[in-house]
Protein backbone atom coordinates (compact mmCIF):
# COMPACT_ATOMS: atom_id res chain seq x y z
CA UNK A 1 0.00 0.00 0.00
CA UNK A 2 3.03 2.29 -0.40
CA UNK A 3 3.00 5.68 2.63
CA UNK A 4 -0.67 5.73 2.94
CA UNK A 5 -1.98 4.23 5.92
CA UNK A 6 -3.73 0.90 5.18
CA UNK A 7 -7.60 2.75 6.51
CA UNK A 8 -10.70 3.18 4.65
CA UNK A 9 -11.54 7.01 5.63
CA UNK A 10 -8.42 7.80 7.48
CA UNK A 11 -10.46 7.51 10.70
CA UNK A 12 -9.82 7.36 14.27
CA UNK A 13 -8.98 4.11 15.68
CA UNK A 14 -12.15 4.51 17.88
CA UNK A 15 -14.00 4.33 14.67
CA UNK A 16 -11.70 1.99 12.45
CA UNK A 17 -10.64 -0.62 15.30
CA UNK A 18 -11.49 -4.10 14.65
CA UNK A 19 -13.48 -5.00 17.53
CA UNK A 20 -15.88 -2.06 17.92
CA UNK A 21 -16.54 -1.78 14.18
CA UNK A 22 -19.94 -2.66 12.33
CA UNK A 23 -18.66 -2.85 8.38
CA UNK A 24 -14.63 -4.81 7.28
CA UNK A 25 -13.44 -3.36 3.87
CA UNK A 26 -11.46 -6.58 2.42
CA UNK A 27 -9.59 -5.77 -0.30
CA UNK A 28 -9.00 -8.40 -3.27
CA UNK A 29 -6.44 -6.98 -5.26
CA UNK A 30 -7.05 -9.79 -7.88
CA UNK A 31 -7.20 -9.63 -11.68
CA UNK A 32 -6.28 -13.12 -13.30
CA UNK A 33 -9.29 -13.16 -15.85
CA UNK A 34 -9.43 -9.73 -17.08
CA UNK A 35 -9.71 -9.49 -21.05
CA UNK A 36 -9.29 -6.15 -22.32
CA UNK A 37 -7.89 -3.18 -20.13
CA UNK A 38 -5.95 -4.17 -16.95
CA UNK A 39 -5.14 -2.44 -13.80
CA UNK A 40 -7.82 -3.58 -11.32
CA UNK A 41 -5.69 -5.22 -9.11
CA UNK A 42 -4.77 -1.57 -8.48
CA UNK A 43 -8.71 -1.41 -7.63
CA UNK A 44 -8.52 -1.64 -3.91
CA UNK A 45 -5.46 0.50 -2.93
CA UNK A 46 -6.74 3.27 -5.13
CA UNK A 47 -9.89 3.05 -3.40
CA UNK A 48 -8.76 3.24 0.21
CA UNK A 49 -6.26 5.96 -1.06
CA UNK A 50 -9.27 8.60 -2.43
CA UNK A 51 -11.43 7.67 0.48
CA UNK A 52 -8.77 9.50 2.95
CA UNK A 53 -9.19 12.73 1.07
CA UNK A 54 -13.39 12.67 1.44
CA UNK A 55 -15.44 14.55 3.74
CA UNK A 56 -16.94 12.16 6.54
CA UNK A 57 -19.95 14.80 7.13
CA UNK A 58 -23.04 13.34 4.27
CA UNK A 59 -25.01 16.38 3.59
CA UNK A 60 -27.79 14.15 2.53
CA UNK A 61 -28.47 12.28 5.26
CA UNK A 62 -27.10 15.06 7.64
CA UNK A 63 -24.90 13.11 9.20
CA UNK A 64 -21.31 11.01 9.77
CA UNK A 65 -21.68 7.32 8.18
CA UNK A 66 -18.63 6.13 9.59
CA UNK A 67 -19.82 6.42 13.47
CA UNK A 68 -20.82 2.89 12.43
CA UNK A 69 -17.31 1.87 12.83
CA UNK A 70 -15.57 0.95 9.78
CA UNK A 71 -12.44 -1.23 9.68
CA UNK A 72 -10.07 -2.55 6.90
CA UNK A 73 -8.91 -5.58 7.03
CA UNK A 74 -5.34 -6.77 5.62
CA UNK A 75 -5.45 -7.00 1.64
CA UNK A 76 -5.91 -10.93 0.52
CA UNK A 77 -2.43 -11.60 -0.66
CA UNK A 78 -2.13 -14.57 -2.52
CA UNK A 79 -3.59 -13.31 -5.71
CA UNK A 80 -1.94 -15.57 -8.06
CA UNK A 81 -4.23 -18.67 -8.03
CA UNK A 82 -6.24 -19.67 -10.74
CA UNK A 83 -9.54 -18.24 -10.71
CA UNK A 84 -11.28 -21.33 -9.10
CA UNK A 85 -8.61 -21.58 -6.32
CA UNK A 86 -9.74 -17.78 -5.82
CA UNK A 87 -13.43 -18.54 -5.42
CA UNK A 88 -12.22 -21.00 -2.45
CA UNK A 89 -9.83 -18.30 -0.82
CA UNK A 90 -12.81 -15.80 -1.36
CA UNK A 91 -15.08 -18.30 0.33
CA UNK A 92 -13.45 -18.45 3.63
CA UNK A 93 -12.66 -15.14 4.12
CA UNK A 94 -15.81 -13.84 3.79
CA UNK A 95 -17.31 -16.85 5.94
CA UNK A 96 -14.66 -15.48 8.22
CA UNK A 97 -16.27 -12.14 8.49
CA UNK A 98 -19.80 -13.00 8.60
CA UNK A 99 -18.50 -15.27 11.81
CA UNK A 100 -17.95 -12.03 13.42
CA UNK A 101 -21.20 -10.46 12.61
CA UNK A 102 -19.72 -7.75 10.33
CA UNK A 103 -20.85 -6.06 7.49
CA UNK A 104 -18.46 -7.15 4.86
CA UNK A 105 -17.25 -4.49 1.78
CA UNK A 106 -15.44 -6.15 -0.80
CA UNK A 107 -13.13 -4.07 -2.78
CA UNK A 108 -11.94 -5.76 -6.30
CA UNK A 109 -10.30 -6.95 -8.36
CA UNK A 110 -12.38 -8.34 -10.77
CA UNK A 111 -15.34 -9.27 -10.60
CA UNK A 112 -14.91 -13.22 -10.05
CA UNK A 113 -14.29 -12.58 -6.87
CA UNK A 114 -18.31 -12.12 -6.15
CA UNK A 115 -18.60 -15.92 -6.71
CA UNK A 116 -16.53 -16.79 -3.45
CA UNK A 117 -18.38 -14.10 -1.64
CA UNK A 118 -21.84 -14.75 -2.51
CA UNK A 119 -20.95 -18.80 -1.78
CA UNK A 120 -20.10 -17.76 1.82
CA UNK A 121 -23.25 -15.47 2.62
CA UNK A 122 -25.80 -18.22 1.37
CA UNK A 123 -24.42 -20.02 4.13
CA UNK A 124 -25.81 -17.59 6.43
CA UNK A 125 -28.52 -16.61 4.67
CA UNK A 126 -30.25 -19.55 2.95
CA UNK A 127 -32.88 -17.00 1.38
CA UNK A 128 -30.48 -14.49 -0.27
CA UNK A 129 -30.96 -12.75 -3.24
CA UNK A 130 -28.40 -10.91 -5.70
CA UNK A 131 -28.26 -7.20 -7.18
CA UNK A 132 -26.04 -7.08 -10.02
CA UNK A 133 -25.15 -3.32 -10.91
CA UNK A 134 -23.31 -4.43 -14.46
CA UNK A 135 -22.77 -2.93 -17.66
CA UNK A 136 -22.65 -6.39 -19.08
CA UNK A 137 -24.85 -9.63 -18.37
CA UNK A 138 -21.60 -11.96 -16.92
CA UNK A 139 -23.60 -14.64 -18.07
CA UNK A 140 -21.26 -17.19 -20.49
CA UNK A 141 -20.93 -20.61 -18.71
CA UNK A 142 -17.54 -20.52 -19.59
CA UNK A 143 -15.30 -18.14 -21.20
CA UNK A 144 -11.80 -18.06 -22.65
CA UNK A 145 -11.70 -21.79 -21.31
CA UNK A 146 -12.85 -20.66 -17.66
CA UNK A 147 -15.67 -20.99 -16.05
CA UNK A 148 -14.51 -18.81 -13.41
CA UNK A 149 -13.67 -15.94 -15.78
CA UNK A 150 -15.14 -12.28 -15.40
CA UNK A 151 -17.69 -13.11 -17.90
CA UNK A 152 -19.01 -16.09 -16.32
CA UNK A 153 -19.75 -14.42 -12.88
CA UNK A 154 -23.55 -14.12 -12.70
CA UNK A 155 -23.76 -17.55 -14.36
CA UNK A 156 -21.94 -19.03 -11.41
CA UNK A 157 -23.75 -16.79 -8.77
CA UNK A 158 -26.84 -18.24 -9.89
CA UNK A 159 -25.79 -21.72 -9.21
CA UNK A 160 -26.52 -20.62 -5.32
CA UNK A 161 -28.83 -17.75 -5.32
CA UNK A 162 -31.23 -15.82 -7.73
CA UNK A 163 -30.69 -12.38 -8.90
CA UNK A 164 -31.60 -9.55 -10.44
CA UNK A 165 -29.52 -7.31 -13.03
CA UNK A 166 -29.89 -3.43 -13.46
CA UNK A 167 -28.12 -1.76 -15.80
CA UNK A 168 -27.28 -3.88 -18.56
CA UNK A 169 -26.36 -2.84 -21.96
CA UNK A 170 -23.75 -5.28 -23.60
CA UNK A 171 -24.25 -9.35 -24.05
CA UNK A 172 -23.82 -12.00 -26.41
CA UNK A 173 -26.51 -13.65 -28.56
CA UNK A 174 -26.05 -16.59 -26.48
CA UNK A 175 -26.49 -14.89 -23.09
CA UNK A 176 -29.89 -13.17 -24.66
CA UNK A 177 -31.04 -16.67 -25.21
CA UNK A 178 -30.06 -18.11 -21.64
CA UNK A 179 -32.03 -15.22 -19.96
CA UNK A 180 -35.29 -15.70 -21.77
CA UNK A 181 -34.98 -19.65 -21.38
CA UNK A 182 -34.22 -19.24 -17.86
CA UNK A 183 -37.01 -16.54 -17.55
CA UNK A 184 -34.03 -14.23 -15.91
CA UNK A 185 -34.62 -10.70 -14.67
CA UNK A 186 -32.63 -8.31 -16.47
CA UNK A 187 -33.32 -4.31 -16.20
CA UNK A 188 -31.67 -2.73 -19.40
CA UNK A 189 -30.13 0.59 -18.87
CA UNK A 190 -32.67 1.57 -21.64
CA UNK A 191 -35.60 0.22 -19.40
CA UNK A 192 -33.68 2.70 -16.51
CA UNK A 193 -34.55 5.38 -19.12
CA UNK A 194 -37.74 4.59 -19.82
CA UNK A 195 -39.47 4.85 -16.40
CA UNK A 196 -39.90 3.33 -12.91
CA UNK A 197 -40.42 -0.37 -13.65
CA UNK A 198 -36.96 -0.70 -11.54
CA UNK A 199 -38.59 -0.23 -8.35
CA UNK A 200 -40.81 -2.77 -8.49
CA UNK A 201 -38.73 -5.75 -9.67
CA UNK A 202 -36.49 -4.83 -6.90
CA UNK A 203 -39.54 -4.37 -3.98
CA UNK A 204 -41.39 -8.20 -5.75
CA UNK A 205 -38.21 -9.75 -6.93
CA UNK A 206 -35.36 -9.59 -4.53
CA UNK A 207 -35.99 -11.36 -0.96
CA UNK A 208 -35.48 -9.60 1.72
CA UNK A 209 -31.83 -10.52 2.50
CA UNK A 210 -30.05 -9.02 -0.70
CA UNK A 211 -26.31 -8.87 -1.52
CA UNK A 212 -25.01 -6.03 -3.73
CA UNK A 213 -22.78 -6.35 -6.16
CA UNK A 214 -21.57 -3.25 -8.40
CA UNK A 215 -19.14 -3.38 -11.41
CA UNK A 216 -18.25 0.32 -11.52
CA UNK A 217 -18.74 0.11 -15.29
CA UNK A 218 -22.43 0.55 -14.79
CA UNK A 219 -22.13 3.76 -14.41
CA UNK A 220 -21.43 5.55 -17.95
CA UNK A 221 -17.77 6.49 -19.31
CA UNK A 222 -18.48 9.87 -18.85
CA UNK A 223 -17.88 9.86 -15.08
CA UNK A 224 -16.15 5.74 -14.28
CA UNK A 225 -13.57 6.11 -17.49
CA UNK A 226 -11.57 3.87 -15.12
CA UNK A 227 -12.94 0.07 -16.42
CA UNK A 228 -11.52 -2.14 -18.16
CA UNK A 229 -14.48 -2.20 -20.53
CA UNK A 230 -16.20 0.69 -20.53
CA UNK A 231 -19.67 0.97 -22.20
CA UNK A 232 -21.35 3.98 -23.61
CA UNK A 233 -25.12 4.63 -21.78
CA UNK A 234 -24.31 4.27 -18.25
CA UNK A 235 -26.13 5.07 -15.61
CA UNK A 236 -25.41 8.37 -13.58
CA UNK A 237 -24.40 9.34 -10.31
CA UNK A 238 -27.78 10.80 -8.65
CA UNK A 239 -28.85 7.54 -10.34
CA UNK A 240 -27.41 4.99 -9.32
CA UNK A 241 -27.89 7.04 -5.39
CA UNK A 242 -31.31 6.65 -6.19
CA UNK A 243 -31.33 2.93 -6.79
CA UNK A 244 -29.10 2.43 -3.93
CA UNK A 245 -30.98 4.75 -1.52
CA UNK A 246 -34.44 2.86 -2.10
CA UNK A 247 -32.93 -0.62 -2.08
CA UNK A 248 -31.41 0.64 1.60
CA UNK A 249 -34.75 1.62 2.70
CA UNK A 250 -36.58 -1.66 1.12
CA UNK A 251 -34.78 -4.57 1.73
CA UNK A 252 -31.89 -6.02 4.35
CA UNK A 253 -28.57 -5.61 2.49
CA UNK A 254 -26.04 -7.94 3.99
CA UNK A 255 -23.10 -7.15 2.60
CA UNK A 256 -21.62 -5.88 -0.77
CA UNK A 257 -18.70 -5.53 -3.42
CA UNK A 258 -17.89 -2.98 -5.70
CA UNK A 259 -15.30 -3.97 -8.62
CA UNK A 260 -13.61 -3.32 -11.70
CA UNK A 261 -11.83 -0.02 -10.75
CA UNK A 262 -9.23 0.46 -12.90
CA UNK A 263 -7.26 3.54 -11.99
CA UNK A 264 -6.09 5.68 -14.20
CA UNK A 265 -2.84 7.48 -14.24
CA UNK A 266 -3.42 11.08 -14.16
CA UNK A 267 -7.20 10.81 -13.09
CA UNK A 268 -8.12 10.38 -9.74
CA UNK A 269 -11.45 11.36 -10.16
CA UNK A 270 -12.94 7.79 -10.78
CA UNK A 271 -11.09 6.60 -7.44
CA UNK A 272 -12.65 9.29 -5.42
CA UNK A 273 -16.16 8.21 -6.81
CA UNK A 274 -15.61 4.60 -6.26
CA UNK A 275 -14.87 5.71 -2.55
CA UNK A 276 -17.90 8.03 -2.35
CA UNK A 277 -19.97 5.36 -3.60
CA UNK A 278 -19.39 3.12 -1.18
CA UNK A 279 -19.13 5.77 1.57
CA UNK A 280 -23.03 6.89 0.24
CA UNK A 281 -23.94 3.11 0.03
CA UNK A 282 -22.77 2.60 3.96
CA UNK A 283 -24.51 5.74 4.96
CA UNK A 284 -28.01 4.37 3.05
CA UNK A 285 -27.78 0.93 4.51
CA UNK A 286 -26.49 2.05 8.37
CA UNK A 287 -28.87 5.12 8.81
CA UNK A 288 -27.16 8.28 11.12
CA UNK A 289 -24.38 5.74 11.84
CA UNK A 290 -26.50 3.34 13.72
CA UNK A 291 -24.12 0.11 14.70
Amino acid sequence: MGKIRYNFGDLPLEFSGQEGSRVEIIPIPYEATVTYRRGTGKGPEAIIKASQNMELYDEELEGEPYRVGIYTAPEIKDVSLPPEAMVEEVYHRIKLSLSSRKFPVILGGEHSITVGAVKAFVEFYPDLSVLQLDAHADLRDSYQDSFYNHACVMRRVEEYSPFLGLGIRSLSKEEAEYIKDRSLKIITAWDILQGEEWRNLILHHLSDKVYLTIDLDVLDPSIMPAVGTPEPGGLGWYQILTILRYLAQNKRVVGMDVVELSPLEGNIAPDFLAAKLIYKAIGYIFPKGKR
